[in-house]
C-alpha cells in the first residue's frame, strides 16, 4: 500500500479488512495508515508475526522506469531465527535487486 499510487493508497486503507491473522495484526485503521506512512518515508516495509505467528519479513517496491508501483521483493525469516535488525540489514540488497529489475520492465 505505502507504494501504491495515492488513489489506490486511499481506496485500500479505507476498504482492506483488519482481520487479525497473527499476534501482532493490525486491527486499528489509524495505526495502519500510521504504519503505511512510516513505510513509505523510509523506502520498505517490515511484518513482524502480523500475518502469520513466527514469521517476519521485509519488502522493498519494485517500481517501473516510469515509478509506478510494479510489485515487491521481500525476504522472510522464521523469528526464532532472525531479529528484525538481521531483516531490515538486508534492505540495501533488496532495493538494489528491485532496482535492477525495475529498469528491465518496460514502461506502463
Amino acid at each position: 500500500m505505502a507504494f501504491a499510487s495515492d488513489e489506490v493508497r486511499a481506496d485500500l486503507l479505507d476498504r482492506v479488512e483488519l482481520t487479525p491473522y497473527g499476534p501482532n495484526s493490525i486491527t486499528d485503521r489509524d495505526v495502519l495508515r500510521a504504519e503505511v506512512a512510516r513505510a513509505a518515508g523510509l523506502g520498505y516495509a517490515t511484518v513482524d508475526e502480523e500475518h502469520h505467528a513466527g514469521l517476519r519479513a521485509v519488502a522493498v517496491p519494485i517500481l517501473r522506469p516510469d515509478g509506478s508501483l510494479f510489485g515487491a521483493l521481500s525476504t522472510a525469516a522464521p523469528a526464532f531465527r532472525r531479529d528484525m535488525d538481521d531483516l531490515v540489514a538486508l534492505v540495501p540488497v533488496l532495493k538494489s535487486a528491485a532496482a535492477e529489475l525495475g529498469v528491465r520492465l518496460p514502461a506502463r
